[in-house]
């Protein structure tokens, strides 16, 4: 009787040595795999325990504010309507978009620009209104900008050839402004002197021009009235000077001999 020989034995124990041999190395994937896992997790909590840190930290916040450019407006009146404060407001806060339309509302600037620098640092130049006029009165000295800003101080200006306002009042000179702005720069550069000729402040002017004439009128009447002056000296006689007054119509009368 012969005997059986077991059919596929060979076979099935070359499968399991096989997959003995790999066991090692499935394990040691896996521990890699999970060794990776864990690199990442906690490389994303030091990733978010960066971040809080970094938002509760000063370095997340505005450095310095450096503001060009500026001689009648103070730079702390710039920095207070930027809406930025140094040291508290974060930088990713600050939309530069914003901050320029809120400082060119501030009375005097006529346009600004910004520029970011390293490590949060901001640096806004401002350009501001042109200087039309000078009081010089009490409660002191004042400037009188393009846009009608009232800015107590002495011109910094060292060519100043806008006119001289003298003897005005807070409310008279305040009335007077808004009539100055609205006259032509090239008859505005006309005027040499101003002068508030009515001590019960209804508004009398006096007005002294460089061609030598004097000019009376009133302040309801200053703007709309000077700017007609080229043409008001254009049919006066020629060589002629003297007092213009424009009260309802225009009336000359020249100096008494020369002037």
């Amino acid at each position: 009787m012969r005997e059986r020989r077991a059919v596929g034995r060979p076979q099935e124990d070359k499968n399991v040595r096989s997959l003995e041999d790999k066991i090692p190395y499935i394990r040691e994937q896996r521990r890699k795999k999970a060794n990776r896992r864990l690199i990442y997790v906690l490389i994303l909590i030091g990733l978010l325990v960066g971040v809080v840190f970094y938002l509760q930290s000063s370095y997340s916040r505005v450095a310095r504010f450096d503001v060009d450019g500026n001689v009648n407006v103070k730079s702390e009146d710039i920095l207070q309507a930027s809406g930025i404060k140094v040291k508290e407001t974060h930088a990713f806060n600050v939309s530069e978009e914003d901050v320029l339309e809120r400082i060119e509302k501030v009375p005097g600037i006529q346009e600004a620009t910004m520029q970011k620098q390293f490590l949060h640092r901001y640096r806004v130049t401002v350009t501001e209104e042109k200087e039309i006029a000078y009081a010089k009165d009490k409660p002191g000295d004042r400037i009188v900008l393009a846009d009608g800003t009232i800015i107590p101080g002495k011109s910094k200006e060292e060519l100043f050839d806008a006119p001289i306002l003298t003897g005005f009042t807070d409310q008279s000179l305040n009335r007077l402004t808004k009539e100055l702005v609205k006259i032509e720069p090239k008859v505005r550069s006309r005027i040499s002197e101003i002068v508030a000729n009515d001590k019960t402040d209804k508004g009398g002017l006096k007005l002294f021009m460089t061609d030598g004439n004097t000019v009376l009128l009133s302040t309801s009447a200053f703007s709309n009235s000077l700017n007609e002056y080229v043409k008001v000296i254009s049919s006066l006689p020629k060589g002629k000077t003297g007092t213009i007054t424009i009260d309802g119509g225009i009336y000359f009368k020249p100096y008494k001999g020369k002037k």
